[in-house]
Formats: structure tokens, sequence, C-alpha cells
């Protein structure tokens, strides 16, 4: 095989490689729909003559508004070959979600197969951009040149403020991270890689650059698919999937209720995880029951793609944390404490992260990129004064002997359920609005024994049930799903510290003893004399 890593040089060139080269073989498939490599190009080079009809140039912003499909991956290297920036939103989002991204991006054009009744809830009263659907046609067009620092896509996480912050990575970060995971993982042109991640989740890359780099096809799982294990595993086993990246829900769901025993998926030979802590008994259980496929703990916030990578040669038989491993090739991370200085005697710190992968910045938000972005030379090289850019991740971990990373948490209130990140201030932001919430603190329960971690949010005032329902209803319309609590619970004040911030161990315990009275109240326990 031609190394395809060493000819392209931005992410549009990619599909061009292998059409030429491979114009027959499969490329793109849900189960149902099959493009090869020539069809997979001339639908983007025709979706991309559109997108020009209607005014899309070099440098401009089109969002893609579709469910996960064969349709979604077109639409992105559609959006590249013309030199354009990707802004992928999530399908499932509220309204009132989609409005601020689109406000925040505002792209020149958006690609969605949304009826109009729903396209018109989305823009709201402003005009919104034009709009085309994803079988939109037009003369096909040749690839545009970009260089490597164009902006290639900007993926959008939730903000302390509850304004969306948008992740911008340029065509090198992109193409850096493509070509350290194709070596990592040995991608060929011969494997097949399972798409389980949405594209507004920064898990969907790999697909996205790193498979057509290698030239290895992909296979997407819609999320109706998902919805039905055994569907899923039936189309693991019907398209012969060799790679599996997602989150470890979507992996015990598989393994849990997929009834993978009847199915031969001796294909799938290595299985990538992220996004969050794996339990290790949930973890052993699906590593038994794959077991023909490797497995891997990937760990990396979206601002750089990925920075570290632990195998694991058996499943785990303690409940000892899954490290995150020691850095990938194509990072190096750095060790510090409060004061910046570097640490190297196995306590935990703040962790930095220099890579090629790392985003270029946040979308309009120079505050923020200055925060989490220092351009320094290596303290632990003191005699080399190189200035690199140092990613502030949040994250605390620390440093095993052996060289392996742990993570410990966050150093402030970011967290992650089902991969998805998630800023309680934002949560805590949007409920404040409600009428009837005069306060708000939002915590995370862990699930036990491989259970859901769920989002719980206390409010003050006390709250009937009926205003919890409205409360409820009030934060589905401004939040994705993912970031609604799953609990609502009415407490007289939030308790906080002395220097005002939220005491969020005593707002779980006062949560706990709300839930203790309640429960003894409906089993008829006398405490309600």
């Amino acid at each position: 095989m031609d190394d395809m890593r060493s000819t392209a040089n931005v992410l549009n060139e990619l599909l061009d490689l292998h059409a030429e080269r491979r114009p027959g073989d499969n490329a793109l498939t849900d189960g149902t729909e099959h493009l090869t490599w020539r069809e997979y190009r001339d639908r983007a080079a025709s979706l991309g003559g559109a997108l020009r009809q209607i005014g899309v140039q070099v440098g401009d912003r089109v969002a893609i508004h579709l469910s996960k499909s064969v349709d979604s991956f077109v639409a992105v290297h559609a959006i590249l070959r013309l030199g354009a920036t990707v802004v992928p939103i999530d399908w499932f989002a509220p309204a009132a979600h989609v409005r601020n991204v689109i406000a925040d991006a505002d792209p020149t054009a958006m690609i969605s197969s949304a009826s109009k009744r729903v396209l018109d809830d989305l823009v709201g009263d402003s005009e919104g951009p034009p709009v085309i659907g994803p079988a939109a046609s037009g003369p096909p067009i040749d690839r545009v040149d970009v260089a490597p620092g164009d902006d290639a896509y900007i993926v959008y996480t939730s903000g302390s403020t509850g304004r969306p912050k948008g992740i911008v990575h340029t065509n090198a970060s992109a193409l850096a991270y493509a070509r350290a995971a194709v070596d990592t993982y040995e991608l060929t042109e011969s494997d097949r890689l399972a798409n389980v991640a949405p594209l507004h989740f920064d898990q969907s890359t790999f697909e996205l650059y790193a498979a057509p780099l290698a030239g290895s096809a992909v296979v997407v799982l819609s999320d109706v698919v998902l919805r039905f294990p055994a569907s899923a595993a039936q189309l693991i086993e019907q398209e012969r999937v060799s790679v599996w990246y997602s989150v470890p829900f979507a992996i015990t769901q598989l393994t849990d209720r997929g009834a993978v025993g009847d199915r031969d998926l001796s294909a799938l030979r290595w299985v990538l995880y992220g996004g969050e802590s794996f339990p290790p008994g949930a973890l052993a259980g699906s590593m038994r029951s794959l077991p023909s496929a490797r497995f891997s703990n990937v760990y990396g916030p979206a601002e750089v793609n990925q920075c570290t990578f632990h195998h694991l040669d058996e499943p785990p038989t303690t409940d000892d944390a899954i490290p995150i491993g020691p850095a990938w090739s194509a990072a190096d991370l750095l060790l510090v404490d409060d004061d910046g200085a570097v640490i190297d005697d196995g306590t935990p710190g703040h962790l930095l992260v220099s890579t090629d992968t790392m985003m270029d910045r946040y979308w309009q938000r120079d505050d923020l990129t200055a925060g989490a972005i220092v351009t320094m030379p290596d303290p632990r090289r003191p005699d080399d004064e190189t200035s690199k850019r140092w990613y502030r991740t949040g994250d605390k971990v620390l440093r095993r002997a052996d060289g392996e990373f742990v993570f410990l948490g966050r150093f402030d209130h970011q967290v992650k359920v089902r991969g998805h990140r998630i800023e309680l201030e934002a949560v805590e932001a949007i409920a404040v609005e409600h009428e009837t919430v005069t306060d708000c603190a939002v915590m995370v329960e862990r699930g036990v024994g491989g259970g859901d971690d769920r989002l719980v949010a206390a409010v003050a005032p006390t709250v009937d049930d009926h205003t919890v329902a409205e409360i409820v209803k009030h934060l589905r319309a401004r939040l994705p799903r993912y970031a609604v609590p799953a609990e609502v619970v009415g407490l007289a004040q939030i308790p906080r510290t002395g220097n005002g911030k939220i005491d969020r161990p005593a707002v779980a315990e006062a949560a706990a003893t709300l839930r203790e009275v309640v429960e003894l109240r409906s089993t008829g326990s006398g405490l309600e004399k």
C-alpha cells in the first residue's frame, strides 16, 4: 500500500487519493447504502457544487444539522472540498441550543434534512442561513486549494455561562491527529471502522479523517441502529467491522444487550473507549464478551483530540482505576503544581499537553484561548529556550512510577456524562433563569457497578412536584438532552462556603437526606406525623 500519510497535506485531499487509486473499493456504508471511494468523492463534489451555487466561499462556515448517516459524512467532505469550515450541530439538541450555536458560528449556509417547521423553530425570529438538503446537487467542483493552517472544523461544547464554546481545529491539527491514530492503531485499507459517535462529538474525527487517510472503510451505525444493540451487533457482523471507538456506555449496551454471543464478531480486532471512565467490573465483562478484540483506554480533551492511551492485555481483576496511559507519539505531557512547578514525585497535579493535534483557538473567545493555552519553553529542559504551546487541560492526574498517568478528576466543575463534556455552572445558569428558582447547584451521581452516571440539580427554594416538572421542561428546552438533570430536588437554600461558593459536598448530603425522608414517608414509616 502506498503511504497516503506522506501525500496528504490537507483534509480535502483525502477522498481524491483513493477515488483515483481504488475507485471501486468500498469506502462508506450504513449497512443499506454503500459508496465506493469514487462515489464518495463524486457525491461530495456535487454537494459542494450546490453549496457554491448558494454563495459559500473559501473560509466560510457551513453548519451540518443531520442525523448520523452516509449523508452526514458526505456533507463534511463536501464542505472541506470547498475550503470552508465544518460546524456540526447536535441533531437531537433543543431549538434554543441550536439557535445559540448558529448565532455564535454565524454560518453562511446549513445542510439539514429537518422539516420546514423544525427549521423555522431552529432559526427563530432571525432570517437564518440558507438551507439545502443533503441530496442537493450542483456542478461538481474541483478541490479548492487550502493551507494546513486554515480552519477545518468547529465543535461546540458547553460553556460555564451557558453560552456554547466553539473549539477550532485546523487542517494541520486534524491531519496530525489522523496520522497519529493511523500509526497507533495500525489502520490499513483492509480495516472497517464503526462510526458510533455523532458528528458534533470529537470522537467522530477518527472515522472522518483517520479512516480515509489509511484508506479504511467506515460503517456508520445510525441512531436507530444504536437504539437496538442487537441490530448493532448484526450490522457489525454483516459488515465485518474491525475497529470500534466510542464512550463506555455504547460498549456496555452492545455487550450486555446485543446478544453478541450469537454473532460472529471475530473480525473486531480493536475496541477503543474514551470520554469517561469505564468501571473496571463492566469493562472486564465487555472484554470477556469480545475476546477477539484488544481494548484500549483513550484520553484527550476535544481541544487536543487525543494525547494518551493505555492498552489492556487482560480484563481487570480489581476495582483500581484504569490508567489513561503514557503520552502517545504525537504529544508531550507536563505535570505541574498550583504554582507551575514541575511535579516528578508521584503527587497529583495539573496536566498540560503540547501537541500538533491541538486546536488553534476557541471561536471568537480570545479570553478563553488566553486562559487555556500558554506559550513557554519546557521547564524540564532549562538549556532549551524554544517555546511551545501548552494546553491547560484542567484535569487532575498523577504519574505512577511506571510512567503511566492516572486521571483523578477536574480542578473545576466540568464533568463528563456518557462522554459529553458538561459545565455544571452552565446548567445552573440556565436553571436560575426559571422564575421560581433563585439558586441552583448541579452534581454528578456516579453509577454503581457499571450503572449510568446522572446529573442531579438541587434548586432553592423548596418546590412542589408541579414546579419541578416546569423546571425540567424549561431545562429541556434550552439544554442538549445529555445536560438535562435526571432529577431535580428542592432545598430551602443551597449550602455555600464562607467565600460564597457552592458547598457541593453539603448539597449532596442535603439532597441525600431529603431523598431518605421522602422514601420513609412513602413506606408509611410515621415520619409524617
